[in-house]
């Protein structure tokens, strides 16, 4: 071992600032794709009936061992007004559980071009709001 490699010498480089860096690396990252679902909601929710679903699945990518499904999903939430909405996902868990809520009562809060929706089973979606023209009938 030479001097270079032992910080305890004086001669080397500390470990420490690379394990920040590291963390601080880390920390900057965007979340996974499946993460949609963490997102907190701190506005007030409005409750309203999930209706209109209309979903569509494909493959966007296939290899010898696996498939990957997209599932994309428009849907409307009423309450004395119509929100529309667009959730892009390859989780299919999530996909399901949007798609069986259909015609139940759910939480959202409308926040510009998204909509966040909160299901019965407590799970938290986000989706992007659609204009009244896209809107599923």
């Amino acid at each position: 071992m030479n001097g270079d490699d032992n910080p305890a010498e004086g001669g080397g480089r500390s470990v420490r600032p690379l394990l920040v860096l590291a963390a601080m690396l880390l920390a900057a990252m965007p979340p996974p794709l499946g993460s949609q679902t963490l997102t907190p909601v701190s506005e007030t929710a409005i409750t309203g009936t999930l209706a209109n679903l209309h979903a569509e699945k494909r493959v966007v990518q296939s290899g010898r061992w696996f498939l990957v499904r997209e599932f994309t999903i428009d849907f409307a939430v009423k309450n004395t007004t119509v929100h529309c909405g667009e959730l892009t996902t390859t989780d299919a868990t999530e996909a399901h559980e949007l798609i069986d809520s259909s015609g139940q009562a759910v939480e959202f809060v409308d926040k510009g071009k998204d909509l966040y929706i909160t299901l019965k089973t407590g799970r938290r979606i986000k989706a992007h709001r659609l204009s009244a023209e896209k809107c599923p009938r």
